[in-house]
Formats: C-alpha cells, sequence, structure tokens
C-alpha cells in the first residue's frame, strides 16, 4: 500500500473532530484572545516606559493614567490577567479537545480488532499490536493535542505580533528585527504535583494496556460467546479512568505557564512603578521604537514552538498511518438472517479450509450432525478437527462447499447470531481476571444472579464457588490463576450453560485433569449435553464410546463414520488410532 501523503493523514485526524465543533470553537476564541493580549503587550510597552523615563501621564485605548501611582502600570497588570486566562483556557480546552479525539481513535480501533477473525492475528504479532497502542497512539495524541494546540495559539500569535510590527513602523518591519532569547525557572511545587499525576495516569494507561492485552489474546472465546460488545465496554470505562487522570494532569500544564507569566508580569509592574519614582532617564527615548522591540521580542516564542513542533508532527503522523492501516483492514460483514435454535440438521457438504500459508485444512469434509445428535470427532494432530470448528464458529471461511444450519447456507446467517447459538468449550478454560460473575456473564450481562447460580449448579461449581469469600464478586486472577484446573473448567462449563445454546463443541475438556476433578467436571458436562445437539473433539475412549456418531478425519477428509463397535469391525483406520494410542481408554 502506497503511503498517504500527511496532508491527507492528518486531515483524517482532524475529521475527529466533528463531534466536538464546540469545544474546538471554545479554544479559538481564547487563542484570539490571547493573541489580541500579546499584541496588546507590544503597544502598552512604548507608552509605559515613556512614563516611567518622563513621568508623563500613562496613555493606552483613550485612558489617561497619572504615572505618579499605581493606576499607571493598571493597562499592563489587566492585559496580563486577560492573557494568562485566556492561556489556561486555550490550553485546557485544546488539550482536552486533543484528549477526546484520541479516546474516539482509540475505541474506534479497538472495536475493529474485536471484529477481525483469528486469522488475521495469525498474520500479526501480538507485541506489535500493542505497539500501536503503546506507542503509536501516544505519538499520535501530541500530533492532535499539543500540535493543534501550538498552531492554532502560536500561530494567531505570530500573525497579530507581525501585524503589529507593521502597524508601529513599517520601516523597521522590513528592515530588521532584534530577538533576545528569554527564559524561565519552573516553579517547583507545579514540578511536584504534575510529576505525581503524571505518574498515575502512566499506572492508569498501563492498566489499559493489560486489558487490552488480554482480550487480544482470548479473543476467539471473546467472539465465540458473543462478548465483543462487553469487552469494548470495558476497554471504554477503563479508558475513561485513564482520561480522568489525563485532566488532572493536563490542568497542571496548562496553569503552569500562565502562572509564570503572572508572577514575571508582575514583577516587571512592580519594578516599572517604583522605577517611575526612583529612576531617571533620557526622556527623549522613543516610546514607538521601544513597542516595535516589544513585539519583536515577543515574536520569539511562537516561532520557536512553532518550530519545535513541526518534527514531533511529522513522527506522529507516521504513527497515525500505521494506525489507520490497521483500522482500514477489512471487517468481515455481519449481515444475513438471525439464526434460530437448531432443530433439524446441521450439514457440510464438500467444504474446503485453508491455512494462512495456503496449506489445505479440510479438503472436501461431507458430514450430517441430526439435530440433539453427540457426534465425535476422532483423529491425529493436524487432522483437520480444530479447523472444522473454526469453519463453524466463522473463523474462517470456507474456500470451497456449504454449511448449512437447518437448510439454511451459513453465509446467509449473520455471523454473531450462529455464535449465539454456539458454545464453545476448549480443551484449555479460558478465564479473565475479573471476578467469577465477571466470567460468567461473558455470553450473557443481563443474567441474573439466580440464573448464575442455576448456572454453577448445573455445571458441579456451586459448591467451590461458594466458598469462595466474595462469592460471585472473588476474583480469579489473571487467566484465573487463583483457581484449579478443574475449578476453570467448570466455571468454562458454567458459562456455557448460561448461554443456553442449542449446539456444544467440545475439545475434550477433561483430557488434562486429574481423576477428581475429571469426575466432576464429567457430572457438568453430562448435564451441559442432555439435550443438545454436541460436537466434541475426543481423546478418551468413554467420550467416543457414548458418541451416537464417531467420525474419523485424516488430512482434511473425513474416512470413516460410525459407531464405535462398527468402526471396530471395520478395522480401519479408527482401529488404527485405538493401537496408537491417539484415542486414550
Amino acid at each position: 500500500m502506497a503511503p498517504r501523503p500527511s496532508s491527507h493523514v492528518y486531515l483524517r485526524l482532524l475529521g475527529y473532530l466533528r463531534p466536538y465543533r464546540r469545544l474546538l470553537a471554545a479554544g479559538v476564541g481564547a487563542s484570539l484572545v490571547t493573541a489580541a493580549a500579546t499584541s496588546a503587550y507590544a503597544w502598552l510597552v512604548g507608552p509605559l516606559l515613556r512614563a516611567v523615563l518622563t513621568r508623563a501621564p500613562v496613555e493606552f485605548a483613550g485612558l489617561t493614567l497619572p504615572s505618579e501611582r499605581l493606576l499607571g502600570v493598571l493597562p499592563a497588570f489587566v492585559v496580563a490577567v486577560v492573557k494568562a486566562t485566556a492561556n489556561f483556557l486555550q490550553g485546557g480546552l485544546m488539550q482536552r479537545l486533543g484528549q477526546r479525539v484520541m479516546a474516539d481513535l482509540r475505541g474506534f480501533l479497538y472495536s475493529r480488532l474485536l471484529a477481525q477473525p483469528p486469522a488475521f492475528f495469525e498474520r500479526q504479532h501480538s507485541g506489535e499490536l500493542l505497539t500501536r497502542f503503546t506507542a503509536d497512539v501516544p505519538l499520535v495524541e501530541f500530533a492532535v493535542t499539543q500540535a493543534l494546540s501550538s498552531y492554532v495559539k502560536d500561530g494567531l500569535q505570530l500573525l497579530a505580533l507581525l501585524v503589529t510590527c507593521l502597524l508601529i513602523d513599517a520601516k523597521l518591519f522590513l528592515l530588521t528585527f532584534v530577538v533576545m532569547p528569554l527564559t524561565v525557572l519552573p516553579v517547583r511545587s507545579f514540578a511536584r504535583s504534575l510529576k505525581k499525576v503524571a505518574n498515575r495516569s502512566q499506572n492508569s494507561l498501563g492498566a489499559l494496556t493489560a486489558l487490552t492485552a488480554e482480550q487480544l489474546q482470548a479473543l476467539p472465546v471473546v467472539q465465540a460467546y458473543g462478548g465483543a460488545p462487553r469487552a469494548l465496554g470495558a476497554f471504554e470505562a477503563e479508558s475513561a479512568r485513564y482520561l480522568g487522570e489525563m485532566r488532572r494532569s493536563l490542568f497542571l500544564r496548562g496553569a503552569y505557564s500562565p502562572t509564570v507569566e503572572v508572577m514575571g508580569i508582575v514583577g516587571v509592574a512592580v519594578a516599572v512603578a517604583w522605577g517611575a519614582r526612583a529612576i531617571s532617564v533620557d526622556p527623549g527615548l522613543s516610546g514607538r521604537l521601544l513597542s516595535f522591540l516589544a513585539a519583536a521580542l515577543l515574536l520569539y516564542q511562537p516561532v520557536k514552538s512553532l518550530s519545535g513542533t513541526l518534527s514531533q508532527v511529522l513522527t506522529g503522523l507516521v504513527a497515525a498511518e500505521r494506525l489507520f492501516a490497521l483500522a482500514d483492514a477489512p471487517v468481515p460483514p455481519d449481515e444475513g438472517e438471525v439464526a434460530r435454535p437448531l432443530t433439524q440438521a446441521l450439514v457440510l457438504e464438500g467444504v474446503r479450509a485453508t491455512y494462512p500459508d495456503g496449506r489445505e485444512a479440510l479438503r472436501g469434509v461431507d458430514l450430517t450432525v441430526p439435530a440433539g445428535a453427540r457426534v465425535a470427532l476422532v483423529g491425529a494432530s493436524g487432522a483437520g478437527k480444530t479447523s472444522l470448528f473454526s469453519v463453524l464458529l466463522g473463523f474462517v471461511p470456507p474456500s470451497g462447499g456449504t454449511v448449512r444450519w437447518d437448510g439454511t447456507p451459513l453465509a446467509q446467517l449473520q455471523r454473531s447470531s450462529v455464535r449465539g447459538q454456539m458454545a464453545w468449550v476448549p480443551q484449555e478454560p479460558v478465564l479473565f481476571s475479573g471476578s467469577v460473575r465477571h466470567n460468567l456473564l461473558l455470553g450473557r450481562p443481563e443474567a441474573t444472579d439466580a440464573e448464575l447460580w442455576e448456572a454453577l449448579r448445573l455445571a458441579h461449581a456451586e459448591d467451590f464457588v461458594r466458598t469462595l469469600p466474595g462469592g460471585l464478586d472473588e476474583p480469579v486472577g489473571e487467566r484465573g490463576a487463583r483457581l484449579s484446573g478443574g475449578q476453570r473448567q467448570r466455571l468454562a462449563l458454567a458459562r456455557a450453560f448460561l448461554c443456553r445454546p442449542s449446539v456444544l463443541l467440545l475439545d475434550e475438556p477433561t483430557s488434562a485433569l486429574d481423576a477428581q476433578s475429571e469426575a466432576a467436571v464429567g457430572a457438568g458436562l453430562a448435564a451441559l449435553m442432555k439435550g443438545r445437539t454436541v460436537l466434541v473433539i475426543a481423546h478418551r475412549l468413554s467420550t467416543v464410546r457414548d458418541a451416537d456418531l464417531i467420525v474419523v478425519l485424516d488430512a482434511g477428509r473425513v474416512v470413516e463414520a460410525g459407531t464405535h463397535a462398527e468402526l471396530l469391525a471395520r478395522a480401519g483406520r479408527y482401529a488404527q488410532l485405538l493401537g496408537e494410542g491417539a484415542v486414550a481408554a
């Protein structure tokens, strides 16, 4: 893909400003006031210094104030307060605008990632994806917040000061500018406060990144249970907490510069008032020349700010292009009829599927699963069992053939509604680092506590959950680390119960458990499978014997199908797998 011009990328970023037009207008208005106040500084310098040197009255904006009194410096003080206030408002408004834009961009990017199939992430490195959030987004954030604020404020100030210089003396304007660097020391109290707030905001950002990593690592389970909206809601809630910390940080950043400026102006005003009484200087000094020099000196800050911002803006635009490339990745459409509970049969007709590298995973699979039947899929590693599940869940689109749900091709049904009729229980249970309740509600966030306890009872998990100190609200740890393997698997079964699926996809969830845990989970599985259509990837002879139909896969094809006794009598591939131990006793 050819790189987009920087102007195109920046215009696309600015498109996110549309919902916040009023906030933008307020920020621009404050910038105009800041620019006008800066120009007023330049106009004031000449009359004010002339009054100090000659003790003549201060004349400004039609007012005449005696230089002998403190009232002589009142115009400068008023302008300082107006500029400081406008500068504070401008900084806060533009930073707030930028933060909202970045929150919208993060949410849009995350929603696009949640909609991507697992095959998309097989082509991406998880660390690279996280870098988009942890490194690229902050760079874009600067381009939208700091750069936009600098361009609006400093650009208007630069224009206003140039016009001021031109109006004061056109000849001097064309001939020369005298620029002297001005520096100020930071206020320690602001620095300490800003450091504390920055630390909290970084911690909040770390939590946001951790949540992002966890959801992406478990994305197939989130999608299978229709949990993308809930995952997005959790992300947006954490993002809102981060925004709260950033607002405090931005308040301090916005207040710092105006405070230093006001302190400097107050000091100058006091010195001028004192000098008017104590110092005698050449009275012939031109006030107009001083005003011109003041305007020229004031040009230094916006010029320096704009030049320093440019390089970081360019870096931010490169990061924005990377983010937009990720956001623009095509998302499979989720359109069609709403799938109803399976009542007739799930039929695969010549289904083919390929791996991302082009190798065939399924090679013309023909299979009919009657509603309510229990079908065991048997085969060596790489035979196509997991790929078949991926096709049914919509993770991998068939490259050939048709899958029919009660006679309707899956391609004509909403993918999310088909997943809503299924419950997938993988061999390794996937839990998130929230509470027991949080994990159960993944597929049905509207479920009541009574329904949660009923699902736990059916999954033979009620007893151990009631012994937890927090019950349903007890944290389970990252990936369920605070629970045993059997407990994690029973919570996964309870989550499947709660979804009330018509079709179950099981990847032999008891194969990695000890005998005691297997017995408890097995009882829950028996209850879960009752009255439902079940496809199970079988590794145990006990599972195979109880199946209504055993389907033997080899190299992506169905090579045998029948009951346990029928397949043993044929002495074919199934019998060979038993002899090799691929199906354990």
